[in-house]
């Protein structure tokens, strides 16, 4: 128990808080971090895959979510697909989720090699399938490098 406690102690000191900006959440974003990432703007090698974080406290009780993830590129936000799409898993199977209960969505970003090098800000996105409420949306600056 002790070796598991020390090891997730070392993870979130070593975890980087992510530069980000909210776009309409309804829940509280209490913090965006990755592992993966050395500076607070994620630079994304080709090739690489790269966890990303986002804690939050749901403002009402959801039972089901849906995550999406979209490039903004040029002002044009293109979907990219995520590892996993049911919100609920990628939030740790917490669902039904009530407000104020402090959860952590997170999913795998790969980075495909055929990916053009570019500055961009990645949009994620968890919204509830029973009435359409936007738990999650939050920018996050990256920049995909060779």
């Amino acid at each position: 128990m002790k070796v598991i406690v020390i090891s997730l102690f070392v993870a979130l000191a070593t975890a980087i808080d992510l530069t980000h900006k909210d776009c309409g959440s309804s829940a509280k974003v209490t913090r965006v971090f990755s592992d993966d990432c050395a500076d607070p703007v994620c630079k994304l090698k080709k090739g690489n895959t790269y966890q990303i974080n986002i804690s939050f406290q749901p403002a009402a009780d959801q039972s089901e979510l849906s995550a999406k993830l979209y490039g903004v590129i040029a002002g044009i936000p293109v979907p990219f697909p995520l590892p996993e799409p049911d919100g609920c898993v990628a939030c740790g199977n917490t669902c039904p989720m009530k407000q104020g209960q402090d959860v952590t969505f997170s999913e795998a970003l790969k980075v495909e090699p055929a990916y053009p090098a570019l500055k961009l800000v990645s949009r994620w996105k968890l919204q509830s399938t029973s009435d359409d409420d936007q738990v999650l949306c939050v920018e996050i600056p990256v920049v995909i490098i060779s």
